[in-house]
């Protein structure tokens, strides 16, 4: 049944004020912003993305099977006409259909989220990296790097910044940050990175519930804009001088505040090159008690995320770094190589090797390791003969 703009607007209002209700209810954050990494679509016979405005009504939704993330919405009429089948307790949401007749006129509609179609297959999100992400607003000169450690929150206070120099109000610029990030594809603790909706901005929101459907509305527009801007500079802002100007460490969090030598705490979710790089690594040793993830890189040797603590860093007399690294991160390898029989689970991954070729392709990643490590060894006692010169 279509329903008058008046109705349509009244009722967006009520979403607007539902909105605000959740985020007080949870400190300030819209929550769940969180389960939407991509604009959910309709995918019917004429697939689309869904406005600003159904987003919002599907982060304003109670209905439990947004948690799924899945962007992916059927019409009721389609899957009742394909003769689909639901699972069971399946729940739709309403969300806005509008003619595009010059009358305009709009219907509350059901949809289907496709994780409750019977043979729909599930939503597997892709991943991007951190520096994928940083490096795109780098490379717009929209992240400017100064110094060597640049964090997720820096981009997050830089697109906040884009949208704010184009005219932006506050609750824009949040809902531009906001959507930014969410976009991101991070595979991070994404709600602790939620930007805070303050009071006077909720109360604004309150007071005119329509100015969040023209905020969201502006801050796709900006999104589109901030896509579109051309690449300004290059992406590596690696310096060519001084020590360990081939170290980088990206630091995904841990399990409490990890502070360097001037008790500044470390950002999660940042990239540190050089000195900074060196520095954090040596922030370790303090964290005895602590877990830690992170990604290291040095000269042509890469090592994914693995876990840490300050217990894997017993420095020698000379607090030496290197022997802590070697004998860490080629922890894993030298135990297959001790512990042969321990390849089967492997093995299984590997099918098209045996267990002599797996055996060989480690041995050899544990060479190269070893020698990018007598590299670094020499970098680092250079470095702590003359730390000065860095």
């Amino acid at each position: 049944m279509y329903m008058t703009r008046e109705k349509i607007f009244e009722n967006r209002r009520e979403v607007a004020r539902k909105i605000c209700q959740d985020i007080r209810a949870n400190n300030g954050r819209m929550l769940n912003a969180k389960y939407f990494s991509e604009r959910p679509y309709c995918a019917g016979v004429k697939p689309y993305k869904f406005s600003t405005a159904n987003y919002l009504r599907l982060i304003s939704s109670d209905n439990e099977i947004i948690h799924k993330g899945n962007p992916c919405w059927f019409p009721a009429t389609e899957i009742k006409s394909n003769e689909w089948s639901l699972k069971e307790n399946a729940m739709p949401v309403l969300l806005e259909v509008w003619t595009k007749d010059a009358d305009q006129q709009c219907s509350l509609t059901e949809f289907y989220n496709a994780s409750d179609v019977l043979g729909k297959e599930s939503f597997q999100a892709k991943n991007q990296s951190l520096e994928t992400v940083l490096n795109f607003l780098k490379e717009r000169g929209i992240l400017e790097v100064d110094d060597k450690i640049v964090s997720l929150q820096d981009a997050i206070d830089a697109v906040k910044k884009y949208s704010e120099s184009h005219s932006a109000n506050e609750l824009t610029s949040i809902l531009s940050a906001q959507s930014w990030l969410l976009e991101t594809r991070l595979k991070t603790k994404i709600i602790s990175f939620l930007p805070i909706f303050s009071e006077t901005v909720l109360a604004e929101i309150e007071k005119s519930p329509d100015i969040l459907f023209d905020a969201m509305s502006k801050a796709n527009a900006f999104l589109k804009k901030l896509r579109h801007e051309k690449i300004k500079s290059a992406t590596e802002n690696i310096t060519t001088e001084g020590f360990f100007r081939d170290l980088k460490i990206i630091y995904h969090g841990s399990e409490g505040e990890l502070q360097n030598k001037n008790g500044v705490t470390y950002p999660k979710e940042s990239i540190l090159t050089g000195i900074s790089a060196y520095d954090f690594l040596l922030a370790l040793k303090s964290a005895r008690e602590q877990k830690i993830w992170l990604e290291l890189s040095y000269k042509d040797y890469s090592h994914g995320k693995f876990l840490i603590s300050g217990e894997d860093f017993v420095f020698d007399e000379e607090e030496f770094l290197t022997p802590c690294l070697r004998t860490r991160l080629d922890k894993n390898r030298q135990y297959l190589l001790d512990n042969p029989h321990e390849l089967k689970k492997y093995l299984l991954t590997e099918k098209a090797m045996s267990a002599e070729e797996l055996l060989a392709r480690i041995s050899l990643e544990s060479k190269f390791f070893q020698e990018a490590m007598d590299e670094f060894q020499r970098e680092e006692f250079s470095y702590l003969e003359n730390p000065l010169e860095s």
